[in-house]
């Protein structure tokens, strides 16, 4: 899952190519792999080993539910 924030990517020549074309024959096949694999994993890439837990609220959750109880 990605973190959800601001990203920026940067695309090389011949994946502006590829968008270029797939938006000039308007293939929607070829979009969704487009963005699977030069958005989507590149974005998931630079992300990895930074990911959090939503669980991770940085405690023990079994003191703090002692401490609640």
């Amino acid at each position: 899952m990605l973190e959800i924030k601001k990203t920026a990517i940067s695309l090389d020549e011949k994946e502006l190519l590829e968008l270029e074309r797939i938006i000039t024959d308007g293939d929607g096949k070829e979009a969704l792999s487009f963005l699977r694999k030069a958005v989507y994993n590149t974005i998931t890439r630079s992300q990895q080993g930074k990911l959090k837990s939503h669980l991770d609220a940085g405690d023990n959750p079994v003191e703090r539910f002692i401490k609640e109880v």
